[in-house]
């Protein structure tokens, strides 16, 4: 397989510049060969709690949110541009672009760089490896929902058409509450999630979708009366079908829930777009 140099850096969150103090929040991976732009961010705060004591958690994720949508549209123009001879030299070239160099709460790191032969799978790897582990122990997985989303379903949402209309919307309901990083409002909320069923085990993937069919009925009973699409990651082992068929039946059993699968992500993109412009 093809090996592609690749340059990284981590975007650091400092809650007091003069302190020095600072965690390590999202990655950024930028691979010149194939124009792979990606973003990893995280939106949880326990352990900037732990760090920094008081935080402003709307702010917070409001402005990791932020972020990620910009990288987003960066990749999608980068990838628009391809025919074009020049490119960034690294990935901080294009950072900077998202966050500038400024005495604010989000710094970036120095960029370091490797080789690989699959980009998104590596930013997955950087991401858990150095900020996801500090969470929570990951589902073991042959792609996980940020891998699913970048390879399958960011086209989808990158267009400059649909960047002032889709946005993160939390809904919250009496007995749950999720924030969505992207949705868009029609009357109803619209609301979109990957959820990666491409895991080593058959047992999990029967357990994840039991855990988000319960948190859907709840999110049902929002006032928002949210419309939840899920975007799926199919199992690449074909003895994970039969359970992979079960977990459709489980999420599709609540009546306010839409599945999207892999192979409907085109015809998918363009009915998205067409229902935002039309609303």
């Amino acid at each position: 397989m093809n090996r592609h140099d690749y340059s990284y850096c981590f975007l650091r969150y400092r809650q007091d510049p003069e302190a020095g103090e600072f965690a390590n929040i999202g990655v950024a991976l930028w691979s010149p060969d194939n124009r792979f732009l990606g973003f990893e961010g995280s939106k949880r705060f326990s352990r900037l709690m732990h760090f920094f004591g008081n935080l402003d958690k709307d702010g917070y994720r409001l402005l990791v949110a932020h972020v990620e949508r910009r990288f987003d549209a960066l990749a999608e123009k980068l990838t628009q541009d391809s025919l074009l001879p020049d490119h960034p030299a690294d990935i901080k070239e294009i950072a900077f672009q998202v966050v500038p160099q400024d005495d604010g709460a989000l710094v970036w790191s120095p960029a370091r760089g490797g080789v690989t032969e699959d980009p998104n799978a590596e930013l997955g790897r950087l991401f858990q490896r150095y900020i996801g582990v500090h969470y929570e122990a990951p589902e073991k997985s042959h792609r996980d929902d940020g891998e699913v989303f970048r390879s399958v379903y960011r086209k989808a949402f990158a267009s400059e058409a649909l960047a002032m209309r889709i946005q993160e919307h939390e809904i919250v309901a009496p007995l749950a509450s999720h924030t969505f990083k992207h949705a868009w409002e029609n009357g109803v909320w619209n609301v979109y999630e990957t959820l990666s069923f491409d895991l080593l085990d058959a047992d999990s993937i029967e357990k994840k979708a039991h855990t988000w069919f319960g948190r859907s009925v709840h999110l049902a009973q929002s006032p928002d009366q949210p419309k939840i699409h899920f975007l799926l990651g199919k199992p690449e082992l074909a003895s994970h079908a039969k359970a992979y068929g079960k977990a459709k039946d489980i999420l599709s059993s609540e009546s306010r829930v839409s599945l999207i699968e892999e192979d409907e992500a085109a015809s998918f993109a363009e009915a998205l777009k067409a229902q935002v412009l039309a609303a």
